[in-house]
């Protein structure tokens, strides 16, 4: 069952995007933060975080317009969101029957690797 229906689409495909986009303007403004300290920026260029931050939101807000005004990435945005309705998630038995699994699989070829490990130190501790 999935958490979103198909008349969803709009919103949430905006959300995310502007969920990015914040995102982005992080990391612009965590990188300015950066090439401040790199080259001193603070003491050369007057008011530099507030142009640095004003510069990243900016940038931001640029690609999250450009985003959604271009049809080709709306478009496909939107089949990305059709195809991720379709998706059918397992109950909680199926995943916890599943998880047990993996988690057994995963003992015994981390023994089995244990035990090749310990034959090839034997092996090499004849040879030296």
């Amino acid at each position: 069952m999935s958490l979103a229906n198909k008349e969803d689409g709009k919103k949430w495909i905006q959300t995310s995007v502007a969920i990015t986009c914040m995102i982005v303007g992080y990391v612009l403004i965590s990188f300015f933060e950066t090439l401040s300290e790199w080259f001193e920026l603070e003491s050369k260029v007057t008011n530099f975080v507030a142009i640095s931050q004003a510069v990243s939101v900016l940038i931001a807000f640029a690609v999250f317009v450009y985003i959604m005004k271009t049809p080709k990435t709306a478009n496909f945005l939107s089949e990305v969101y059709q195809e991720a309705v379709k998706v059918v998630w397992p109950d909680k038995n199926e995943t916890v029957r599943h998880t047990i699994v993996i988690m057994i699989g995963v003992t015994i070829i981390g023994f089995l690797l244990g035990f090749f490990d310990l034959g090839a130190s034997w092996l090499l501790s004849l040879i030296a």
